[in-house]
């Protein structure tokens, strides 16, 4: 959408808020480094420790083979660890890929076959090159998650066959990317993700002297590319600064005596958690990227944060701890108790940065388990913890608290959810601290007989070709209010946005045997949606008296019928259409099933008002109810 010149000022206020005073030096500072070429071409103290100080004997992410083969699936674990010993890896924690073929493979893209030069500074690397692919499908093997599989293999086995696995695929990765060199160092939060995974299996697989100074080594340049530019990652204000600044804390905490600059890197880590964690939790549990997803990445790193910190009797302050602990409530305030899963709601690019878990991709019982466990919370009965998750970490069962009952929760960030006799719903209508990630004002989600109805949509991509770079983040896609067909925010480059959504809640409450949530773009449009046992009522009304059009648009859920939509007035169902993104639905990165929409609209002279009535399917469905649209060549590689 092009901005009008009047509008300018507000945009370039909006530019400024995005990244803050201290982001906006940082990022400056980061780009004129980048163009003097200022960043280190190569670690400055090369690591190869000796064998009896590579993995010390009190490693805190050695795992007790015994329990862990008593808490998860023997069979499953060890079928998982074939697969990957066998030459494949599970990526965005749903679909199998080949790894890549020999050493040049790993900086390859495997769909479109361009190649990232592997002696490339990492600064130099093109991130966001439409003719080389999704650099994430690159980066993906090299997040190491698949290391988890083989530690879980080993351990559950004894079979020798997944530790020489995991050292052969790290061996062939090494000489792909030596570091600070090519896309595999190109993100600090990548380093820092595979960091994590690299200490699991250096804390629980055997070794020889040779292959323990190789992973030493690699950690200790782990850290010294993470330390060289944390000021980029913290600029951002995501996930990306909570990330590396724990990598930077699990380094230096490992590296102790062992690097020079380990000690600064434990005591700069730590400091960076605690403040990134006031920064970027609300009071509310509301995390600054608007995703489940997003805040499911922050609250493991929270998790690998406060385990290393604990090791040496020290603990984020109780003033994070608050924050966690409402994020827990939040949480816990939109779980579906028998599935673990949360709204399909906000940006989500596939991350599962601490698979301790064979739990599928969209359960989120286990973040919860790991979460409640290491900070002495609570988990509500009904709520089953994973086993698995405890047996990883170590850790006790975490107390049990009041069961998931029928109830209203809302919050100062805007947003609400509500049960009532076995109906769910998510309403947002924020108000922006942060920068967006999706246009999704007054959008609604409904689970009802325990099943999703209306949905998110989701993301399926970042780079992908049109319609699919990030095709999903409009609100004419999102099941909400849209009045005169106007976005209510506009697009900028890349993740900007130049102008942000305006929403509010304004009420959330229980009326006897039901809950009324209201909700409204000031000065635009409000929306009413009253909650009971067996259905969902939404009223949808224009505020503005010079609107002249109204549009209401229902994505359901691929298994659920076009039934359990029924509009008062015209309507009409819209099926998935390719070069469309309207009736698509992505449960997890880079997949797209295809669903319907139902879709009203009003223009005058008639009242601009919709109602709809959403009510419990009849049929059973799953996430892969409907025919899924996959990349064509990355299916052909598999």
């Amino acid at each position: 959408m092009k901005l009008p010149p009047r509008r300018w000022p507000e945009a370039a206020l909006t530019l400024a808020r995005t990244f803050g005073a201290r982001g906006g030096a940082l990022r400056a500072l980061h780009e004129a480094r980048r163009a003097a070429g200022a960043f280190r071409e190569r670690p400055r103290h090369p690591l190869s420790v000796p064998s009896d100080r590579s993995a010390p004997a009190a490693h805190p992410f050695r795992v007790d083979p015994a329990r862990l083969a008593a808490a998860t699936d023997r069979a499953e674990a060890a079928a998982r660890g074939e697969r990957v010993a066998g030459g494949e890896y599970q990526a965005y924690r749903w679909e199998w890929r080949r790894f890549p073929a020999d050493a040049a493979g790993w900086n390859r893209h495997p769909r479109t076959g361009a190649r990232f030069a592997p002696d490339a500074p990492w600064w130099k690397v093109e991130h966001l090159d439409p003719a080389a692919g999704d650099i994430k499908d690159v980066w993906e093997p090299g997040r190491f998650t698949w290391a988890y599989d083989l530690v879980r293999a080993w351990l559950v086995t004894g079979d020798a066959r997944f530790a020489r696995a995991f050292h052969a695929r790290f061996g062939q990765w090494r000489e792909s990317s030596p570091p600070f060199r090519g896309a595999q160092w190109a993100c600090g939060q990548e380093t820092a993700i595979r960091a994590a995974a690299l200490l699991y299996a250096e804390a629980n697989l055997p070794a020889t002297p040779e292959e323990s100074a190789a992973l030493a080594g690699t950690l200790a340049a782990s850290g010294e590319r993470i330390a060289d530019a944390l000021g980029y990652a913290v600029s951002q204000r995501n996930n990306h600064a909570i990330s590396e600044a724990t990598g930077l804390l699990l380094l230096g905490e490992r590296l102790a005596g062992a690097h020079p600059e380990a000690a600064e890197w434990s005591a700069r880590g730590a400091r960076w958690v605690e403040r990134l964690v006031m920064e970027q939790f609300a009071a509310d549990g509301w995390y600054v990227q608007h995703s489940f997803t997003y805040l499911r990445v922050a609250l493991d790193q929270c998790v690998l944060a406060q385990r290393s910190l604990a090791r040496r009797g020290r603990s984020l302050s109780s003033a994070a701890l608050a924050r966690i602990e409402a994020a827990v409530r939040l949480l816990c305030a939109v779980i579906d108790p028998a599935t673990g899963q949360v709204p399909n709601h906000g940006a989500s690019d596939g991350a599962f940065v601490h698979p301790v878990t064979l739990a599928p991709y969209r359960d989120f019982r286990p973040l919860l388990t790991a979460v409640c466990a290491t900070f002495g919370l609570p988990l509500p009965a009904g709520l089953r913890p994973d086993a698995e998750t405890l047996a990883w970490l170590g850790a006790a069962e975490p107390a049990r608290g009041p069961a998931l009952g029928d109830g209203v929760w809302s919050g100062v960030s805007g947003w609400a959810a509500a049960r009532a006799g076995g109906t769910a719903v998510f309403l947002r209508a924020g108000r922006y601290r942060a920068r967006p990630a999706h246009l999704d004002a007054l959008h609604l989600d409904v689970r009802a007989g325990g099943r999703e109805v209306v949905v998110d949509p989701g993301t399926f991509a970042y780079n992908a070709p049109p319609p699919w770079r990030n095709g999903l983040a409009g609100a004419a896609v999102h099941n909400g209010p849209v009045v005169d067909g106007a976005e209510p925010g506009v697009r900028g480059p890349r993740f900007l946005w130049y102008l942000w959504p305006r929403a509010e809640l304004l009420e959330a409450k229980a009326e006897g045997g039901a809950v009324h949530l209201a909700a409204r773009i000031p000065g635009r449009v409000r929306r009413d949606v009253r909650v009971s046992g067996g259905a969902v009522e939404v009223t949808d009304r224009v505020l503005d008296a010079a609107a002249a059009r109204l549009s209401v648009r229902w994505t359901l859920h691929p298994g659920a019928p076009v039934d359990a939509v029924r509009v008062d007035g015209p309507s009409r169902v819209r099926e998935a259409a390719e070069g469309d993104t309207a009736g698509w639905y992505s449960p997890r990165y880079g997949e797209r099933l295809a669903t319907r929409c139902v879709e009203a609209e009003r223009e005058r002279p008639r009242p601009l008002e919709v109602r709809t009535r959403i009510s419990a399917p009849g049929e059973t469905h799953d996430d892969r109810a409907a025919g899924a649209q996959r990349e064509p060549a990355l299916l052909a590689d598999r």
